[in-house]
């Protein structure tokens, strides 16, 4: 199982760069085939669907952890009944979402009154096809899950890069020909179930996989602690749908497409920083797996965190330094000018988030811990308070204002609460943390400043773009080379040495 556990990484990180290159390049070409209402409409949709996600209320996780642990003991009985258990219950939340779906579908005029009459039409189409999906994917994650669980990670990220490729190249020929979001939907619709039933397909004929399940055999106790497992999973879905969803579909309702489809393209970028840090703080998880288990002192474990999050921090604010000097200049030659409040929109969703995104490690401390359900608690009455915020300002700023609130969400949980809990509660060095993140904004800030002054005497193309780029990550690299401490110059100097010898091999 290493080499899968090896093979899923490196394959895990190709997935990630094809969905940031296809972004990159697939994205403007789209909006241009599409337009700015129907790329709006689509993503409107979308947003609303997502809501939908939440149904599955952490039982994917809990499936993969109970299945695992039926496996470890060797219980195929058992095994066999917590997937068919898992089974009916994504059955009936499928049944679920169709009737919701079908009460959004009758409302969309009300939770949508600045779309027009064809807009409307469009939308119950695409909704109709994705609801369809959705619930078709509940009972059919089930395979996923127990594929997951058996560890056949090469199996299931080949299925996603062939997904991640596959749509996109599909989709361009068709936007030529004139189609443009139903079409969107039904073969982004084909794509996400053909994974699917691959899974399955890999379950019976490959993974033996049994399913039983008995109504006079229904284990109460197995139930209430996949539930006790499951709750603040289910919360932390909630919240996240909340922060990634709810500000496209107040701006659908309060201003229309246009401004959804603004917002959509700085979610976009938003979206891969968060995939960005998370990948890299992966790699570090099963170390801190390993000290909590052995009861390591909180001190070391705060030594970690400290250690982890400076080199988050040396990686994200290079992405947040380099967009806040030629973000302006990228959008507009990426989408066009009609997408220059993006660049606002990019940076009040990007600064908030670099000190959350910078200690993401300790998200899996206090997971660890088993104290994470403050954390889910406090995210959720955050997005209510995103909710109150947003509403007003998008309805007088657009979503340049429905930005605002989510910023001011995430300064009040992710950094005010967040870390006073790490620090007094954890036992996290929060100072340490923040003495070096404001020392070494200092340092970058002066620099931010003089490149920002040069770049704005320049006219740009993707050349110009490319090469101000460069040299700023030069001076970047300056900066840190003068910043890095003894431990993260010999972890350096270790992987030149790796490499060095691979070469020689």
């Amino acid at each position: 199982m290493k080499n899968e556990i090896k093979s899923g990484a490196v394959l895990g990180y190709i997935n990630m760069f094809a969905n940031i290159l296809i972004t990159f390049v697939y994205t403007p070409i789209m909006l241009r085939l599409m337009g700015n209402e129907e790329y709006g409409l689509y993503s409107l949709v979308l947003s609303v669907i997502a809501y939908l996600s939440v149904l599955d209320m952490g039982f994917g996780n809990a499936m993969i952890r109970f299945i695992s642990k039926a496996q470890a003991n060797k219980d195929n009985k058992k095994e066999s009944k917590i997937s068919g258990m898992f089974l009916m219950f994504y059955t009936i939340i499928g049944i679920v979402t169709v009737v919701i779906g079908i009460i959004l579908i009758s409302k969309i005029r009300v939770l949508f009154p600045a779309l027009s009459e064809n807009e409307i039409y469009k939308a119950k189409i695409i909704m109709g096809i994705l609801i369809g999906t959705v619930a078709v994917s509940f009972p059919l994650s089930v395979f996923e899950s127990y594929v997951m669980a058996c560890e056949r990670f090469k199996f299931l990220k080949i299925l996603n890069i062939i997904k991640t490729v596959s749509i996109p190249l599909t989709m361009l020929p068709l936007l030529l020909c004139g189609f443009k979001s139903i079409t969107m939907v039904i073969v982004t619709s084909f794509y996400n179930i053909a994974y699917q039933i691959c899974t399955l397909i890999c379950c019976v004929k490959k993974l033996n996989m049994k399913i039983s399940f008995s109504i006079k055999e229904f284990d109460k106790g197995l139930f209430k602690e996949i539930c006790s497992y499951s709750v603040f999973i289910f919360l932390g879905l909630i919240v996240d749908t909340v922060f990634n969803n709810t500000d496209q579909v107040i701006l659908g309702s309060l201003c229309g497409t246009v401004a959804v489809a603004i917002y959509a393209v700085g979610t976009k970028f938003s979206s891969m920083n968060v995939t960005f840090s998370t990948t890299i703080s992966g790699l570090f998880l099963p170390k801190i797996t390993k000290m909590l288990e052995e009861n390591d002192s909180d001190k070391k474990i705060s030594d970690l965190f400290i250690k982890i999050s400076r080199i988050q921090i040396y990686l994200m604010m290079l992405i947040m330094t380099g967009f806040i000097i030629l973000g302006r200049q990228f959008i507009d030659l990426w989408v066009g000018s009609d997408y220059k409040d993006a660049y606002y929109i990019i940076l009040l969703l990007i600064v908030p988030a670099i000190v959350p995104l910078t200690q993401n490690i300790g998200i899996s401390i206090i997971q660890a811990k088993n104290k994470h359900q403050f954390r889910a608690i406090a995210y959720l009455i955050i997005a209510v308070i995103n909710i109150m915020i947003s509403i007003p300002l998008a309805q007088k700023y657009g979503g340049i204002g429905a930005a605002v609130g989510t910023a001011v969400a995430n300064f009040l949980g992710q950094i005010m609460t967040m870390n006073i809990f790490y620090w007094k509660k954890i036992n996290l060095d929060i100072p340490k943390y923040w003495r070096f993140l404001l020392a070494f904004s200092a340092k970058l800030g002066i620099i931010v400043i003089l490149n920002m002054w040069i770049v704005s005497k320049f006219t740009f193309n993707w050349y110009k773009l490319i090469l101000f780029a460069g040299l700023f990550a030069i001076q970047y690299m300056v900066i840190v080379f003068f910043t890095l401490n003894k431990e993260e110059k010999q972890l350096i100097g270790e992987f030149k040495r790796k490499i060095v010898f691979a070469k020689g091999k």
